[in-house]
């Protein structure tokens, strides 16, 4: 699943339509919800490794196979962090997306608004509610503050998950010394920035469809987690024959 897939040759920010925009977006979204799946599976094995004796006996049956299972997982997501920070010119990362709608506030005009609800045959009613209620930027200055909120995360994982996907699992040169990368990661700490890059993404597709300002910082989001953590202890139940 690379970066580059099906977006061809990609246009100068500046330069950008609205239907490059919200294909980037939903280019990048999609790159970053296979990561949370990932991420997801990992913390659900993790946790039946720990808390579910029923569910580590199943894994000890097969051994081979959880441990290779794992492995891939991680490589995937290591991977798939990358590429959400991948600076290449060639490339969409969520700086790019976000510097997108910095550099085009026309994008979320009232009469850019107005004409995409017009498409959608919604109410008068509500299409005059979300057009009075719309956040309507003056500049790409008023969205400093996405970047502001993102930034340290965004460096989290530039600094951290990056070079090991660029060195350990993108080429791994003789002498690297994996033990001290990965002794950088944090589980907690990297939930965190998949959970605001999260709400930075589907808050700036709902900002774009329905004109309401977008908010990255809130708790509970985490809640969405649920789905692919249950779909793992679902398998994992179904190996070992028994509820967990």
């Amino acid at each position: 699943m690379g970066n580059r897939k099906n977006l061809g040759k990609l246009n100068p920010i500046r330069e950008l339509t609205e239907a490059d925009w919200i294909r980037e977006l939903e280019h990048i979204d999609n790159q970053l919800t296979h990561v949370l799946d990932v991420f997801n599976f990992l913390e659900e094995l993790f946790r039946l490794s720990n808390e579910s004796e029923i569910a580590l006996a199943a894994f000890n049956k097969t051994p081979l196979f959880w441990n290779v299972f794992r492995a891939c997982l991680q490589e995937s997501m290591f991977m798939g962090l990358g590429r959400l920070c991948d600076n290449s010119s060639d490339t969409v990362n969520v700086t790019r997306v976000l510097n997108g709608a910095m550099n085009h506030p026309e994008f979320f005009s009232t009469d850019a608004l107005g004409r995409r609800l017009a498409k959608r045959g919604l109410t008068d009613s509500l299409t005059s509610h979300l057009l009075a209620s719309a956040w309507i930027p003056g500049s790409g200055t008023d969205f400093r503050f996405l970047k502001t909120e993102v930034s340290s995360h965004l460096r989290r994982i530039e600094t951290i998950y990056s070079p090991i996907r660029n060195s350990y699992y993108g080429h791994r040169p003789a002498g690297i010394d994996a033990r001290a990368m990965f002794e950088q990661t944090n589980r907690v700490e990297l939930g965190e920035t998949l959970d605001t890059l999260r709400q930075l993404m589907g808050g700036l597709r709902f900002f774009y469809d329905n004109g309401m300002r977008p908010r990255v910082g809130m708790r509970g989001t985490k809640a969405l987690d649920l789905t692919p953590r249950r779909f793992l202890r679902d398998v994992v139940r179904d190996v070992a024959g028994r509820e967990l």
